[in-house]
């Protein structure tokens, strides 16, 4: 597990990722975003109780998207149903129309490749590494729990696993995404050893 002041530098680092996710998210649905601090958690593996206790039992859409390179792993993000809605509604797209679940899912989807693309270039820029490849993102599930979303689901066993908060505002919207980074057991001497060089370097 990561020692406090490990999971501290690396807050601040996915705080600056996030600020970058944040601009292409504002680019895309054109309009301006403001992210709140990211509040970094340290799991034992996705199928940590702790997950479920934080994140509740309200319905979600969750998304997934893996990472190869020096790190290695597996991104799931899980939306609130109310702030996916509200993010098609804000890009003009309406609920009713019969394109509007398709729509609803390729923005998600969009959003996910962001937001994973920012927070995983953004980790491995702050500590040395080189670029990471990255999966076409997919969904997981619509409208279960979060326990049932990883219920049966081929997610990195054993991994060592980190829980982003993150809060969205736009315009007068605001909802949460959270962020479950799976690392494999492979990268995390990896990113240990290179935490703990930022920190000696501070």
């Amino acid at each position: 597990m990561f020692t406090r002041d490990q999971l501290d530098a690396l807050q601040e680092i996915f705080n600056i990722a996030m600020g970058q996710g944040a601009n292409r998210l504002a680019r895309l649905i054109e309009t301006f975003v403001v992210l709140s601090a990211p509040k970094l958690y340290s799991l034992k593996s996705q199928a940590d109780p702790e997950l479920s206790k934080r994140l509740g039992d309200t319905p979600i859409i969750a998304t997934r998207q893996s990472f190869v390179g020096p790190l290695r792993g597996e991104v799931v993000i899980f939306f609130g149903m109310n702030g996916a809605n509200e993010l098609a509604e804000l890009m003009g797209y309406s609920q009713d129309g019969g394109d509007a679940q398709r729509i609803k899912e390729e923005l998600i989807l969009d959003v996910t490749n962001i937001l994973v693309g920012a927070c995983i270039t953004g980790l491995s820029q702050q500590l040395n590494f080189t670029k990471s490849s990255f999966s076409t993102p997919g969904l997981l599930v619509e409208g279960k729990t979060v326990a049932e979303a990883l219920e049966n689901q081929r997610l990195p066993q054993d991994s060592e696993a980190l829980l982003v908060e993150i809060q969205f505002k736009i315009e007068a919207h605001a909802f949460f995404c959270e962020l479950l980074i799976c690392i494999a057991n492979e990268s995390i001497a990896t990113v240990v050893t290179a935490v703990d060089k930022l920190l000696k370097g501070v």
